[in-house]
């Protein structure tokens, strides 16, 4: 039988710095529900969907609802899944465009559906696909017609399905063409991949994860980078390296996050796992057209510039719970809300907000004149920008572990001082740094 987990956390304090990453918008879901990972399929167009709650704040397995903008995450609006409220796992779901969608769904009475929809979910029609008998854990397109389904084994072989045709028919992955289950219990995991262009990968209860090449038509396997952890989420950059997050648990109880990156060129797992990992890592994202990636630690998030070995946090508020993350490019992204219980549901999905963050996910060097002083420095430290037009800015002041220290908004300037108050920090290096629509820049400054 198939376990799953999920964790709630409530936060009740607030944050002093100011000038956040994310935006909300009431996402409009119907009922007291959980919001789950959301699928951009363009610049202006994602969907999502959420599980119902119960009055104790426990997913019940039913109630479905989706939500979907069309305006770029300002305004969304949302619908059902007429024929699935009854008790199942909505596991997938994927969307092209403001009209086309796909889900992926275990009936309990029924066993495994494929629907989509052609009108922006009026409607929904179960697609024939041969899976019946089978754990649907996830649906994904790389066009209107070549798409795949996977879920978990039948007499030891994955039950994995490509289709050319949109989904009118389906072909089965032989068992020449990907390795056998190591055990009867070695389920996928429903939800999780990674993709970039024809590359994709699952993991599953055994955290062994799987990776094609050619769109899901021949496998190899990969084998868990822990012996005792298991899989939280996984998702992959345009550099084909695959990012693996895993959630584990110290001799006191305590839950630990890890991460994990792995290139098909290479044999081994590279830990990549942050220095204070009880945080829990609740959303991944690389940003299409940039080496970014984003992590959310619910109150905080956190970017990377050299494929994860090194992260800055750029927000950090506990007054809300971010989740799953999205990017379409580094002007669009978005990340769902974990609830605080059935009193707190998930009442938006949170926008990433842009300029002049912009600069902050697409690093390209800025052509400004930009000085520190003192420095080192001992109580604070004057910053001088000058550019040749006027600029939204962000300022960030992190240090060598990449834990924020000061952050600023500046509207409307093309030149500006700041007086940074740096009398509290430690002694030991720091570095700032100032983005705008057009990149970042950044320095280094000593605290004495």
């Amino acid at each position: 039988m198939k376990l799953f987990t999920f964790i709630t956390i409530l936060f009740c304090v607030s944050s002093n710095l100011q000038a956040q990453i994310w935006e909300p918008h009431q996402v409009n879901f119907p009922i007291p529900t959980q919001g789950w990972r959301i699928s951009p399929a363009n610049d202006t167009v994602a969907w999502t969907f959420g599980f119902a709650l119960d009055s104790a704040g426990d997913w019940i397995q039913r109630e479905y609802s989706f939500s979907r903008t069309k305006d770029g995450g300002n305004t969304w609006v949302a619908g059902t899944f007429p024929g699935i409220q009854t008790d199942g796992l909505l596991c997938s779901i994927f969307a092209d465009g403001p009209d086309n969608a796909w889900i992926a769904y275990y009936d309990y009475a029924d066993g495994g559906k494929i629907f989509h929809t052609a009108d922006g979910g009026q409607n929904w029609d179960q697609l024939n696909a041969p899976v019946e008998d089978v754990f649907v854990s996830a649906i994904y397109f790389w066009d209107q017609d070549h798409g795949i389904i996977w879920g978990d084994a039948i007499d030891s072989l994955f039950s994995i399905f490509t289709t050319s045709d949109g989904g009118l028919s389906w072909d089965q992955v032989g068992e020449g063409d990907i390795p056998p289950v190591i055990a009867d219990d070695e389920y996928t995991i429903f939800g999780n991949y990674g993709i970039n262009g024809d590359n994709i990968w699952f993991d599953t209860y055994y955290n062994r994860v799987f990776y094609s090449a050619d769109r899901g038509h021949t496998w190899s396997v990969w084998d868990n980078p822990t012996a005792t952890h298991y899989g939280l989420d996984l998702k992959a950059d345009e550099d084909n390296f695959l990012y693996y997050i895993q959630i584990g648990e110290t001799p006191e109880g305590d839950k630990t996050f890890e991460l994990y990156r792995r290139h098909p060129d290479e044999n081994t797992w590279t830990d990549l796992t942050p220095a204070d990992n009880s945080k829990y890592i609740s959303g991944f994202s690389h940003v299409p057209g940039t080496k970014t990636l984003v992590i959310n630690l619910l109150d905080e998030t956190r970017i990377s510039y050299d494929h994860g070995d090194s992260w800055i946090s750029v927000d950090l508020d506990l007054s809300y719970t971010r989740g799953y993350t999205s990017f379409v490019n580094d002007q669009i992204g978005y990340c769902c809300q974990i609830p605080n219980g059935y009193e707190q549901p998930s009442e938006n999905v949170y926008k990433y907000i842009g300029t002049p963050l912009s600069g902050l996910l697409d690093p390209k060097p800025i052509n400004i004149s930009m000085t520190l002083s003192p420095n080192p420095a001992s109580d604070h430290i004057q910053l001088h920008i000058e550019g040749e037009q006027a600029e939204d800015y962000w300022i960030l002041v992190n240090d060598l572990n990449g834990k924020l220290m000061y952050k600023a908004e500046v509207t409307n300037k093309t030149a500006f001082t700041r007086t940074i108050d740096v009398n509290s920090f430690t002694s030991g290096m720091y570095t700032l740094s100032a983005s705008n629509r057009h990149g970042l820049r950044m320095e280094t400054f000593v605290k004495i």
